[in-house]
């Protein structure tokens, strides 16, 4: 006597279902690294030219915290200030003044001190300690 079973399980696995998941899946993937933008700006800098420019003699103009001026380590007044600088200019044939304050005053006044010296024919610079800070207070 021969027994057939009533129900016939079906043993093969479906993969129509799996695909849809995998290709959903690269589909977002896709999309979200496409949206994504590089974090760093590729800049091509220009290279620099090594020239030797001779400055004659460097004219010193620093601010102390507490608004004291001084030319070339002589403390000087305020109202003083722009003739102290043209006779230390009247010295040389190129002038450039370096302008050194305290990093605790406002800006205003080392601002005044740059547009002083410009009005004078100065060519001027920030004096800058070596990490890039404003350098302290000379005495």
């Amino acid at each position: 006597m021969a027994l057939k079973k009533k129900s016939k399980i079906n043993a093969e696995f479906n993969m129509s279902s799996m695909t849809d998941l995998i290709f959903l899946l690269l589909i977002f993937f896709v999309l979200t690294s496409a949206v994504t933008k590089e974090s760093v700006l590729k800049v091509i800098l220009p290279k620099g030219v090594v020239t030797t420019k001779v400055v004659d003699k460097i004219t010193h103009v620093y601010i102390t915290e507490d608004l004291r001026y001084a030319v070339e380590k002589r403390v000087v007044p305020f109202d003083q200030l722009a003739d102290a600088i043209a006779e230390e200019l009247a010295k040389t044939a190129k002038p450039t003044v370096s302008v050194g304050a305290d990093k605790r005053i406002e800006y205003d006044k080392v601002m005044e001190m740059v547009k002083m010296c410009d009005q004078l024919g100065a060519k001027v610079v920030l004096a800058l300690e070596k990490d890039g800070s404003v350098p302290s207070s000379r005495k």
